[in-house]
């Protein structure tokens, strides 16, 4: 329920800071200002993509560090 009213309101802002203007007689839709929310669109986008890429980097570098040290800790049993 919170995704779908949170979604709604997404689309209604975004159609706001566009200018949407609706017009009955004759019938026309105009969205003049239409870069302003492909603009802010894009940018959630790219904060998107680079937030899931420092995550999964960071996974990486804890996984790569944790094998690294389980080698370590292994390497000292086999010398004991």
């Amino acid at each position: 329920m919170k995704t779908i009213l949170f979604t709604i309101i997404c689309i209604i802002s975004l159609l706001w800071v566009g200018d949407l203007t609706i017009t009955f007689k004759p019938f026309s839709i105009s969205l003049p200002g239409w870069y302003k929310p492909v603009g802010i669109l894009l940018f959630f986008l790219s904060m998107a993509v680079y937030t899931i890429g420092e995550y999964a980097k960071g996974y990486k570098q804890g996984f790569d560090n944790g094998v690294k040290e389980c080698i370590e800790i292994l390497n000292k049993n086999d010398k004991v």
